[in-house]
């Protein structure tokens, strides 16, 4: 599930952020309401990179 958070909220409270995004929380960070961030772990990156890189290389596939 995603929560929204706002700049001064994260600046705020960036410690305790990290931790939830540490066990999984991902947050959507917003500026005068319009999202400008998404914070997520490093293990999240890195797998949706993966999947993204994976969707690429199948595309490709398809293409030839």
């Amino acid at each position: 599930m995603n929560k929204n958070i706002n700049v001064y909220n994260l600046q705020a409270n960036i410690s305790k952020i990290l931790k939830e995004i540490e066990k999984g929380a991902v947050y959507e960070v917003r500026r005068y309401s319009k999202p400008v961030a998404v914070l997520l772990s490093y293990k999240n990156y890195r797998k949706l990179k993966g999947e993204c890189q994976h969707c690429i290389q199948d595309l490709r596939k398809m293409l030839r």
